[in-house]
């Protein structure tokens, strides 16, 4: 089933063309056969003309319906399925991965109890400005409520994106929703929509990703921001 929409979707400009082709061949049919049986005297003459009559009607039906079988699946059933395509994550092994244990310095201790480090400045990871970016929020922001998240998605070849959301601290993204047009600065989404209603989450320190694809279902980078999710006014 994968293999069949993501043919469907590399190939959709000449699946297009084909059906656009045969559509024309069934008209011109059906304009041939309409005044073919107009212009019938006889029985025989008008049974046949029937005939190619109902045969170009009938290529002309199969090609309208294939085309919009054809703008369906591209537009909203390949997007809704690769929502639920698990990515690759990388597998850590503990024994193989070299770290360092902290070393105390007692030379170097704060006095008067005040610790000497500063809070780290949010950052993104994984964003490609004026490509694959959020604009809203920016990394660090705090989102309460409703909300619209906002973004570009502006690459070469798309295909489709998605954007998820995690607590910081877990293993496990869940989408929020998909699109397949390309955006930029605007709400995230296939309707354009990109409502986030944050109330239905726990309130805490979250991270919030984009996943694009490219219409070969090769992935992009992943942009990843932090966000902190605050409890609803009188929560």
């Amino acid at each position: 089933m994968e293999d069949l929409l993501r043919f469907l979707k590399t190939y959709e400009v000449w699946i297009y063309t084909f059906l656009g082709i045969a559509a024309l061949i069934g008209l011109r049919n059906l304009m041939h056969a309409w005044e073919a049986w107009r212009s019938a005297a006889f029985g025989l003459e008008r049974e046949s003309a029937l005939l190619r009559l109902r045969s170009a009607v009938t290529l002309l039906v199969f090609a309208i319906g294939l085309a919009l079988l054809e703008f369906i699946t591209v537009s909203f059933v390949y997007p809704a399925a690769a929502t639920f395509q698990p990515l690759p994550t990388p597998t850590v092994t503990l024994l193989e991965t070299p770290f360092a244990l902290p070393v105390s310095n007692p030379t170097s201790a704060p006095t008067g109890g005040e610790s000497t480090l500063s809070p780290a400045t949010p950052t993104s990871e994984g964003c490609l400005p004026g490509q694959i970016e959020w604009t809203y929020p920016p990394a660090g922001g705090t989102l309460r409520g409703k909300v619209v998240l906002r973004g570009t998605i502006n690459v070469p070849n798309l295909g489709f994106y998605k954007y998820e959301y995690r607590a910081v601290g877990t293993q496990d993204w869940l989408t929020i929703a998909a699109g397949n047009r390309p955006i930029v600065d605007q709400p995230l989404g296939g309707e354009g929509s990109g409502e986030w209603d944050t109330e239905m989450v726990t309130p805490g320190d979250y991270e919030l990703r984009l996943v694009v694809y490219d219409n070969t279902n090769q992935p992009f980078p992943a942009c990843v921001v932090p966000v902190r999710i605050l409890a609803p006014d009188g929560g």
